[in-house]
């Protein structure tokens, strides 16, 4: 096992319209960010809303345009699971066009093959070929993520962002999901940057977690070290707002 990704002195600009003022503003979001992961490992990123999670993840997924530093991925395509998974399915298509969507693009693949591959995938995360002809508004908010996961996985990425993939669920379809993610990470061997606010689904997931605020990585331990002895006080102040009792 060696490292999938590593980030180093990232720094990521946007352009912002300032109330007031002509033109666009450069303001800096990512500051100075460097972490690496390992192959295989879930690697939990935590902070408030507007702390530049999703930022980092666009980042990596060579999604941004103005940015320094550098990131290196062993992974040619990384893909994301989005946390709204009604949103991020095309709406006009059908479960199986959108699984093999991926396997035309970038695949040379025989419709066949690429059926059943699709199939092979919807059967991985818990759904039947039946749903193969079923529109996303067909589905239930369960269902949906999990074609979302099969979707992401069709082309067998190494590294996968998921981008609070449960936030949207209820508590019970919220578990079945990351059982889930937990039993493709063993069989296909994934490595995941799991991206949430929530820090109880990220103890129960995670093996090392990272800190994220104003842009800037403030803390990054494994989880036992972050939850149970948390050294800054920003993460002091999110596992009390959680009801997270710190040991120190």
């Amino acid at each position: 096992m060696g490292k999938i990704l590593t980030v180093t002195g990232l720094n990521v600009y946007y352009k912002v319209k300032k109330p007031g003022k002509a033109g666009r503003e450069r303001v800096h979001i990512l500051k100075d960010i460097s972490f690496e992961m390992e192959e295989g490992e879930i690697l939990g990123l935590v902070g408030e809303s507007g702390s530049g999670k999703s930022t980092l993840a666009k980042a990596i997924l060579s999604m941004v345009a103005d940015h320094e530093g550098k990131i290196w991925c062993k992974d040619t395509h990384p893909q994301m699971i989005f946390q709204d998974p009604f949103g991020s399915l095309n709406p006009a298509k059908k479960v199986g066009w959108i699984l093999q969507e991926p396997l035309r693009n970038l695949k040379r693949c025989p419709a066949g093959e690429r059926y059943d591959r699709a199939v092979e995938m919807l059967e991985k995360v818990g759904l039947s070929e039946k749903y193969m002809v079923h529109y996303p508004h067909q589905l239930s908010g369960g269902q949906r993520q999990r074609v979302c996961i099969a979707a992401a996985l069709m082309l067998h990425p190494g590294l996968v962002l998921a981008d609070e993939p449960v936030s949207a669920l209820d508590v019970t379809i919220q578990r079945q999901v990351l059982e889930l993610l937990l039993k493709l990470k063993k069989e296909m061997g994934l490595s995941i940057l799991f991206i949430s606010h929530d820090l109880r689904v990220v103890y129960q997931l995670c093996d090392r977690v990272m800190i994220m605020e104003r842009g800037q990585i403030v803390e990054q331990q494994k989880t036992e070290e972050i939850y149970f002895h948390p050294q800054h006080e920003y993460t002091k102040r999110l596992l009390d707002a959680a009801g997270i009792r710190s040991l120190t």
